[in-house]
């Protein structure tokens, strides 16, 4: 009776470890996080950009009145006044709110990896109730046992709008959600696929 016992615990023991294994091969995934950048290009401009065309302006304009005395001097006629013109604003000056997602992976594999089809799941702390999913397209290249950390910058928030909810304001990205990462498509350097295209 025991070989029976002993032979069902280590099915069982093994269908557990089976059940722990990732869902994917050759790709560990070591860290994930994401984070908000802000830019605003009224707050990058050099606050002493207007004095110094000031300054600028006042040394061509002294310069043009010193030439048109000298033209005057000679019996010349005097240079027309030196009009200034005003500085160009520039484009789009709006502030412009980009979400970066970043992926550190490992190739744990025998093949190096070219391609990486992978989704940033989020979902509400807590729970099981998934509030916003990206999927990403990576072209890279990772040798075996290589890591390789990916950056990517959208202007969607983790839950696909423009913004992120205002209950959520003022919290740390990595207190919003509930994170994971699922790698749904390995593409290696020798042409081959995981999981391999229906049809094969």
């Amino acid at each position: 009776m025991r070989i029976p016992c002993c032979a069902l615990m280590l099915f069982l023991f093994a269908v557990c470890a089976a059940a722990q294994t990732p869902a994917w091969p050759d790709v560990t995934v070591l860290e994930n996080k994401w984070r908000v950048e802000v830019r605003n290009p009224a707050a990058e401009k050099d606050p002493f950009s207007a004095n110094d065309r000031r300054l600028h302006e006042e040394q061509a304009q002294k310069q043009a009145a010193i030439e048109s005395d000298n033209r005057v001097k000679q019996g010349e006629t005097a240079l027309p006044p030196l009009v200034t013109q005003p500085a160009a604003e520039g484009g789009n000056r709006k502030v412009s709110v980009s979400y970066v997602y970043e992926l550190k992976v490992r190739n744990t594999g025998p093949k190096e990896i070219r391609m990486l089809i992978w989704e940033y799941l989020f979902f509400e702390p807590g729970t099981t109730d998934e509030v916003g999913r990206r999927r990403f397209v990576s072209q890279v290249s990772i040798k075996p046992g290589a890591t390789k950390t990916i950056v990517l910058s959208s202007p969607k928030s983790p839950t696909g709008t423009a913004t992120v909810n205002a209950s959520k304001a003022g919290k740390k990205p990595s207190e919003m959600y509930s994170e994971q990462v699922v790698i749904k498509n390995i593409g290696y350097a020798d042409g081959a696929n995981w999981p391999v295209p229906r049809g094969r």
